[in-house]
């Protein structure tokens, strides 16, 4: 099977409308609804996943152990790799395997990386969105998802499969603490086991992106080494499904029994991009509505009435408070300045008279070399003193300046 991937260098400076585009080819699902938006799996979709799971030309054997076997693939213009999973269960069904993937309440006892799940909403009885936290290793922050599932099942001896990727919705945007990864395609097909009665066929294929600074080639590395230990997860959940689901005050499936829906509906266009718009630090504006020659009314800019003499004022000087207490601070300190100078050039006056009554006794004396070294000892003082005021002033004046 050929799989066409579109995505630039720039890759990580796009929206998650364009990659979600970008990359929709990836199993001919084509979209037929604008791009960045949930659809509704058809046919033809799951048909293109079985075929993504039987054929292994371009895939490479990393892992052969027991009845599991990992294979990665690289993918054009991308730096993670695909991963496929093959793997059989001997003591489990492939219906309880369909239960467990779907069952959100038995995925909290499970699922040790799982740190929130939320059922954002159904677009119809074989479509859902819902949210999804999981833990990572520290020092990485938690990734967390928006994902919509498709599931197909084709009878008892058939095939069922499960289909999820990425979607944006408008009111799970990526939030504070956590990395909004991505993930391209997550794909389950469970198949019964023609030599056991008992036992299933698991095939599963992801390609995800985690998004943050993640190194790919650790990625890569820890991909196919994840993956058997996440069936083994899966086979240990499964094997206790049934007791557990037993205790449970309801036997709800509503995977399997639509009438057991009762979740929230929410429609395609609730998944759509979620555009930030940058709050520009300025006093909030309200547009007026007024009504105009023909009756109609106008709204985001103010509309004279017609025939209305409107008063002129005379526009009001614009005061910036940051700059009158720094000018007021200015001019307090500059008085102070203007004192310390006076005493200044007093006190060497004073010195410097006695300086001069020594000189004109005919030769210098014990007194005037004392007086000297005061003197410079007083200017030297006074000197070091105004620089730490100056410098003080002008950190005071800078941060007085600053507009916030």
């Amino acid at each position: 099977m050929s799989c066409r991937f579109d995505i630039s260098d720039e890759r990580k400076f796009l929206s998650v409308s364009q990659k979600l585009s970008r990359v929709s080819n990836l199993l001919s699902l084509e979209s037929r609804t604008p791009p960045g938006m949930a659809r509704i799996a058809e046919d033809s979709d799951f048909e293109a996943l079985k075929r993504l799971v039987d054929d292994h030309e371009g895939w490479t054997l990393e892992l052969s152990k027991s009845d599991t076997q990992v294979y990665t693939r690289p993918v054009a213009g991308c730096n993670f790799n695909m991963v496929k999973i093959h793997t059989e269960f001997a003591d489990v069904t492939a219906d309880i395997l369909f239960d467990v993937l779907h069952d959100p309440d038995y995925r909290k006892v499970w699922d040790s990386h799982m740190l929130a799940s939320e059922e954002i909403g159904i677009l119809n009885v074989n479509n859902d969105v819902g949210y999804y936290a999981m833990s990572c290793p520290p020092p990485l922050k938690p990734r967390d998802f928006v994902l919509q599932r498709s599931w197909l099942d084709t009878g008892p001896l058939g095939e069922q499969m499960l289909l999820s990727r990425s979607v944006p919705h408008k009111k799970y945007p990526p939030k504070k603490g956590y990395v909004r990864a991505m993930s391209y395609i997550t794909g389950f097909v469970l198949r019964t086991n023609e030599n056991s009665k008992t036992g299933c066929i698991l095939k599963y294929v992801a390609h995800c992106d985690p998004q943050g600074t993640l190194p790919p080639w650790l990625v890569n590395k820890v991909t196919h080494t994840l993956g058997p230990r996440m069936v083994k997860d899966l086979k240990k959940a499964a094997l206790g499904y049934i007791s557990w689901k037993q205790t449970q005050p309801h036997l709800r499936k509503p995977w399997r029994f639509p009438e057991e829906i009762n979740g929230p509906r929410i429609s395609i266009e609730d998944c759509l991009d979620v555009v930030e718009v940058p709050v520009q630090r300025m006093l909030p504006q309200t547009p007026s509505t007024q009504p105009t020659a023909n009756g109609k009314v106008t709204t985001g800019k103010v509309v004279k009435p017609l025939n209305v003499i409107t008063p002129t004022t005379p526009p009001q000087p614009t005061v910036n408070s940051t700059s009158t207490i720094a000018s007021s601070s200015s001019s307090i300190n500059g008085k102070k300045e203007e004192k310390k100078d006076r005493k200044f050039f007093e006190r060497k006056g004073k010195v410097d008279n006695k300086t001069n009554n020594a000189n004109g006794c005919g030769s210098p004396s014990m007194s005037n070399k004392k007086d000297e070294k005061k003197f410079k000892k007083e200017s030297k003082d006074d000197i070091s003193v105004k620089e730490k005021k100056d410098g003080g002033l002008k950190k005071r004046r800078s941060l007085l300046s600053l507009k916030f």
